[in-house]
């Protein structure tokens, strides 16, 4: 083994077991190891959850203690976080040593579950974990210790881990075009969440920059055949709001720029619900619902000199503004089909 550390996590409950947690401590600092997920790694939330994921992936032993209280329960999963640790030790295949506290130990009230509920889910992990063959009993802590000991010394020998060794020798190239690959990747990054950070503001604005409130009325005309050769002119107006309008046109724009006549057509065949051809009466409508979209950051225009004419396409902004409006009607859809059945 030379001169390699090995890193152990440490799962258990904590408030009933903080005489046993500083033991087991010792016990590791004595047996060259390095004790992680102690007092600085009791998770509480899902987002501690994932800090102690990543902290578990780096270990090459995985210690469980099982007392008589059940832990802080997730409201993700239901289950407590040390049983999720657990799993996730279990699924990432690294080396779990149980030691579960005997059944016929009495101990203080405070130091067991009086939930009914958390006694019962207790009980199934408890006899989950128990199935692992290193897994055994324990009554007092000095006993907790003494079998910790003897395991984590047997398991170094038996089943072989990667370890943490001291680097002597390293090629200092590779390490500075590593570190410059880094820093190049975390301004990348900086640049990415500045970008983000932009958008949201933005789109925080558009209730200030009238983008819900808005409406465009449009007219519009359609011929109609009132005998074998003639035709009457018929003549509509709609009033069409802001967000209406933009889904309209963002769905035209998904990764492509596309002229003021390609949006004059996708309004028009929102509007073909009696004809098969509609005629706009007012020829600057478009020009005004395109300017009100770029003054809220929405769309951007170019010129193109080969095709001698601007086109108009989506912004970031724009892009996110459309993606959420697809999420949130792609949910009312499913809501209303959940509420037919």
């Amino acid at each position: 083994m030379g001169n390699k550390k090995y890193q152990v996590f440490i799962s258990s409950t904590y408030s009933d077991l903080i005489e046993e947690r500083r033991k087991i401590l010792d016990v590791l600092l004595t047996a060259d190891c390095i004790p992680a997920g102690m007092e600085a790694f009791v998770a509480t939330d899902a987002e501690q959850f994932e800090v102690i994921k990543q902290v578990i992936d780096l270990c090459d032993y995985y210690v469980l203690i099982i007392g008589k209280r059940y832990g802080s329960i997730s409201p993700e999963t239901g289950i407590s976080y040390t049983e999720m640790e657990y799993d996730y030790a279990i699924d990432k295949g690294i080396p779990v040593l149980v030691f579960a506290i005997d059944n016929s130990v009495e101990l203080p009230i405070e130091k067991t579950e009086t939930d009914f509920d958390k006694i019962k889910k207790l009980e199934a992990f408890r006899n989950k974990a128990m199935t692992n063959r290193l897994a055994t009993i324990w009554q007092t802590s000095d006993e907790l210790t003494g079998r910790l000991a003897i395991a984590i010394m047997k398991a170094k020998t038996d089943i072989k881990r990667p370890g943490w060794q001291r680097a002597v020798d390293f090629d200092e190239v590779s390490l500075r075009r590593e570190i410059m690959n880094l820093h190049s990747k975390n301004e990348e990054l900086k640049s990415q969440i500045v970008e983000k950070q932009n958008t949201i503001e933005l789109l925080k604005q558009q209730s200030n920059l009238a983008f819900d409130d808005c409406e465009f009325t449009i007219k519009y005309h359609y011929y109609i055949k009132t005998g074998s050769k003639t035709q009457t002119k018929q003549t509509k107006t709609i009033t069409l709001s802001m967000p209406e309008l933009y889904r309209i046109i963002a769905t035209e724009m998904t990764d492509v720029a596309i002229s003021e006549h390609g949006i004059e057509q996708a309004i028009k065949s929102h509007l073909m619900n009696e004809t098969t051809s509609v005629f706009l009466d007012d020829n600057q409508i478009i020009k005004r619902i395109l300017l009100q979209l770029k003054a809220l950051g929405l769309v951007s225009s170019r010129w193109s000199k080969r095709n001698n004419q601007l086109f108009w396409g989506l912004t970031k902004t724009g892009e996110q503004l459309r993606d959420n409006m697809i999420l949130r009607f792609n949910e009312q859809e499913t809501k209303i089909i959940t509420d037919l059945k």
